[in-house]
């Protein structure tokens, strides 16, 4: 056997570049630029400074040459035609790779530079904790230091990490939503959170507070809901105690698509358009977001703004703030220096809403999402080979395995004759949310599977069933096609209805006739190759117990069918775990692997516990040994890192990708703790026969928690776990000396 000795301090390393390179928010700007912002204050007037703080709306001011500054919406790509179509953010973070997803990132902020756009409202960092949620697939798992790590990594190719941060390819990343929108009661979008601090610092906020610290990410948008009964874009608790004085955010806050407004017509909270935005603008929210809603009374930082400064209901200094931090990120990202820099040439407003009393006069009028304000070169950018390549190799790294019985993948085209591939997403775009309708192209897997199979394989298609609308019709002619064929490869999952924002579920079987199609296939005795391309986690124990093989592409991007055709022929191994828990059904929802320890044992009738697929879990065509697991020192105090080491041996005949995750449990505490919790992970790549010796850091940060109103340790034992996924571990004790 070959033998390699390999450290890897990944993350370690990776979060001393972040405290390294890490800039301030506020960009040092000349002395004359910080004087020019205040002559620019002095010289509006009230309706001009008011147009600041439009987002996703005209912002740019003629008279003074104040240029445009455009938002767009970029969560896997950018929502504009022709873009590059990326693996969706929780397939994504299911490569467990930040330094791929920085890469994605990097390339999403160029095209959107070259469409003329300057802040993404992304990432999503709610941790996620109910599978029912509508835009579960917006995140990135359901743990908060992986959330964190990806979410650091997705910030800095958004945004760009030394003398590259805010250049002419990067963007101003938008961090959502602030804060808990991913634990809501009932699996409702915008349902009220009532949690505890302690669950809001260690689970919630912990996202935030690295986006913050170690990305300082340029902007922050609040959540829909009220937490613990105030609403979040009024909630200064939060966005200054919290964000502002304890993270040390010192970035732009958007307004959520009309939610300040909402604080008064929705959640009755205060009792005047003047009291509702001062308590906005006191809270530090900048601008507003009001999609596709015209300069009047349904945008609160617009005419009622107005009226409420010139009355004396909202002080000027709030407004003037707020414009002053606008401005400051206009120069911040050179705005003057683009090719319009006042943005698209339109039109001016509409008489009625563009009258020279509202200063409408110098602001151009609303700009259509699909069309930006494109650089001249965009096309160029846009059709970038090698961004295509990153969505290949996104879609590679993402892809995970979570059954293989008997080995039946991959399969071998030369003792393979025919392939029976059925289902509604065999054959169809499935993108997931926030997505452009216009991809630059879509692989699908039936396509995918003809290229590799060639001539020699037959392929039959059938869909099966449509998840809208099914005809029983349908599920005949795919039985039909899989009695003729020596394998079925069904291909099941969400549409565009079934999973997205504010489409939460009170279920999550496969939606439709899929199960009955699953079942009728499966009962001819034949292998069965179950393609999940979906955007929840999904009941599949049936599939689990039936079923020869799983591969879970949740939703790939533009390649989804080159990858998990590569993968069913065996030119891919998939190396992808899950980040978040699978529930057996929904009765087991919320389920999360680091939930607190039970006051008693629990029994189950004629049920089990245990989670379909546990979080971290994935299996490959290789097999993967763990040994020597030990630390480099058995007793550390706070102000030390300590290291786990462990040797990894990939002992089967495939080359392979294997993510070794650490978790950590305070063996005795002050307050109950979870049993284990994800402190450190690397994805590692390695030959038949190879060894590599991983190290993954542990600081005291990985040992901290929230108590009284602050982080602390205490000393004492501390198991340190590490293995494949979250219940196949070996373990060691450390010891902390205070």
């Amino acid at each position: 056997m070959k033998r390699k000795v390999l450290i890897i301090m990944f993350c370690a390393g990776y979060i001393t570049a972040q405290a390294q390179q890490a800039k301030p928010y506020n960009l040092p700007l000349s002395l004359q630029t910080q004087k020019k912002i205040d002559q620019l204050i002095g010289e509006m007037t009230v309706e001009e400074k008011a147009h600041q703080l439009a987002s996703f709306y005209p912002n740019g001011n003629k008279r003074l040459n104040i240029p445009h500054m455009q938002a767009g919406e970029a969560l896997h790509g950018v929502v504009s035609a022709g873009t590059t179509s990326f693996p969706d953010a929780i397939t994504l973070g299911s490569s467990w790779d930040i330094t791929l997803v920085e890469k994605v990132s990097t390339v999403i902020a160029q095209e959107a530079r070259a469409l003329g756009i300057h802040q993404c409202y992304t990432p999503m960092l709610g941790v996620l904790r109910d599978a029912r949620w509508g835009r579960f697939e917006e995140g990135y798992g359901e743990d908060p230091y992986l959330v964190s790590r990806i979410g650091v990594a997705f910030i800095n190719g958004l945004q760009g990490r030394g003398g590259k941060r805010f250049d002419k390819d990067h963007v101003v990343a938008t961090a959502k939503h602030f804060v808990a929108d991913g634990e809501p009661l009932l699996g409702e979008n915008g349902a009220a959170v009532e949690i505890s601090l302690r669950s809001l610092h260690e689970v919630h906020l912990a996202p935030f507070r690295a986006a913050v610290e170690e990305a300082h990410v340029g902007s922050i948008m609040p959540a829909h809901h009220s937490l613990n009964g105030v609403p979040c874009h009024i909630n200064t608790d939060m966005l200054v105690g919290v964000l502002k004085n304890e993270f040390g955010f010192d970035g732009l806050i958007v307004s959520d698509n009309n939610d300040i407004r909402w604080v008064q017509d929705k959640f009755h909270v205060t009792s005047s358009r003047s009291e509702t935005i001062r308590k906005a603008l006191e809270a530090g929210v900048t601008t507003e977001l009001a999609w596709q809603q015209p300069w009047g009374d349904q945008r609160l930082y617009g005419p009622d703004l107005i009226v409420g400064v010139k009355s004396g209901e909202i002080p000027v200094k709030l407004l003037d703030n707020a414009v002053r931090k606008v401005l400051t990120f206009k120069f911040m990202l050179n705005l003057q220096d683009e090719e319009n820099p006042l943005g698209k040439d339109m039109s001016f407003m509409e008489k009625g809403n563009g009258s020279k009393d509202d200063g409408a006069d110098v602001f151009f009028s609303q700009i259509n999402a699909s069309s930006f304000n494109p650089h001249k070169d965009y096309l160029n950018v846009l059709n970038n080979k090698q961004h295509n390549e990153v969505a290949l190799e996104a879609a590679r790294e993402s892809l995970i395995l979570l059954k293989n019985k008997g080995n039946v993948l991959p399969l071998n085209v030369n003792s393979v004759k025919s392939i029976a591939v059925i289902g509604p997403n065999a054959d169809t775009i499935r993108l997931g949310t926030y997505s452009t309708q216009q991809p630059k192209y879509f692989v699908t897997v039936r396509q995918g599977i003809e290229k590799i199979a060639g001539n020699g394989v037959k392929v039959l298609y059938e869909k099966g069933t449509d998840i809208q609308n099914p005809q029983p019709e349908q599920i005949e002619k795919a039985i039909a096609i899989a009695k003729q064929a020596d394998v079925s490869v069904l291909v099941l999952g969400d549409d565009a209805k079934t999973v997205m924002e504010n489409v939460d579920r009170d279920d999550i079987a496969l939606p439709g006739e899929q199960e009955q199609l699953l079942e009728r296939v499966t009962a001819l005795g034949k292998p069965v190759i179950l393609v999940l391309i979906h955007g929840r986690p999904t009941g599949i124990q049936w599939a689990k117990e039936h079923v020869s093989a799983i591969l879970d592409g949740w939703f790939l991007g533009q390649e989804t069918g080159t990858a998990i055709a590569e993968a069913i022929f065996g030119q891919l191994n998939p190396g992808g775990k899950l980040t978040v828990t699978y529930p057996r059904n929904v009765g087991q929802v919320p389920a999360y692997y680091n939930a607190l320890t039970p006051g008693r044992p629990r029994e189950l009738w004629h049920a089990s516990s245990d989670p379909a697929y546990p979080f971290g879990y994935g299996i490959s065509y290789t097999q993967f040994k763990y040994t020597g697991l030990h630390l480099s020192k058995s007793t550390m105090k706070e102000n030390e890192t300590n290291y786990a080491e462990v040797t990894v041996t990939n002992t089967g005949k495939m080359k392979g990708d294997e993510i070794v995750q650490m978790y950590i449990h305070d063996e005795v505490s002050s307050l109950t703790r979870p049993s284990k919790e994800l402190k450190g992970f690397t994805r590692v790549s390695l030959m038949p026969g190879e060894s590599k010796q991983v190290s993954i850091p542990i600081t005291k940060k990985a040992l901290e928690f929230w108590k009284d109103g602050q982080w602390i340790t205490e000393a004492g034992e501390f198991s340190v776990m590490v293995g494949p996924n979250s219940v196949e571990l070996n373990k060691v004790t450390l010891t902390l000396n205070k």
